[in-house]
């Protein structure tokens, strides 16, 4: 019986001291000060993409931050911020105090990313910093064909193309080329569609090769294109 009571009492007493280790180490946590971070791109996508909209050469780029303190918005007003873009020096406390956002034009090639880096020097008895890293992406085309298992019938067959990440406001700056088998078609009257024709006679398991290809028309060096390969049932 005594073993028994020895025993228990070392379990109480393991059990008190994870329940104060749980708690000291919860609130060091929620005491720590946290950055919450976002950004956002002008990159041209459909206005139906709930996606993260990427930037590529040339988009404007916002970035902006909170500093969190004890579950609230810390006031930040009156603090020396400064922000690095790619290790350099972009804004600091000589540009105004409490700057939370900057907006900047990416001039790095897809591929890479982009490091933010934002230091606030004076919060707290260290400097607080946080690093951000944007990935570039190449402009993108997206066919849409609704054809269960890429096999499509004889006769019209409709297809969509949509552009992402391009440097543009709206579609009018952009032309579309569409192309069956190598062979330029026609677009419809909206030139994103392809309303193919297959004829009646084309043999079953005929394969068809659809391309897209899209070009920023005041910009000839970004474009994207897509190929599908499809089948006659």
């Amino acid at each position: 019986m005594t073993n028994f009571k020895l025993k228990f009492k070392n379990f109480i007493f393991y059990i008190v001291i994870l329940i104060f280790t749980f708690l000291f180490l919860h609130f060091a946590v929620a005491a720590s000060p946290q950055f919450l971070t976002s950004w956002q791109s002008n990159s041209y996508v459909p206005s139906w993409y709930q996606g993260k909209i990427f930037p590529t050469r040339g988009s404007l780029i916002n970035v902006s931050f909170e500093i969190i303190n004890n579950d609230k918005i810390a006031d930040i007003s009156k603090n020396k911020i400064r922000w690095y873009i790619n290790d350099k020096l972009i804004k600091n406390e000589n540009n105004g105090l409490g700057i939370r956002s900057l907006k900047f034009i990416n001039d790095d090639f897809p591929g890479g990313e982009i490091s933010v880096k934002i230091a606030v020097v004076d919060y707290a008895a260290e400097p607080l910093y946080k690093i951000i890293r944007i990935p570039v992406v190449s402009p993108e085309a997206v066919i849409d064909a609704p054809y269960a298992e890429r096999k499509i019938n004889t006769g019209k067959n409709l297809f969509r193309v949509f552009p992402f990440f391009f440097n543009i406001k709206n579609l009018n700056s952009l032309s579309f080329e569409w192309q069956a088998n190598e062979q330029t078609s026609e677009a419809a009257e909206n030139p994103q569609e392809l309303n193919l024709n297959i004829d009646l006679q084309t043999p079953s398991r005929t394969v068809i090769n659809i391309a897209a290809i899209i070009k920023n028309i005041s910009n000839q060096l970004e474009f994207a294109s897509k190929n599908i390969k499809l089948e006659v049932k």
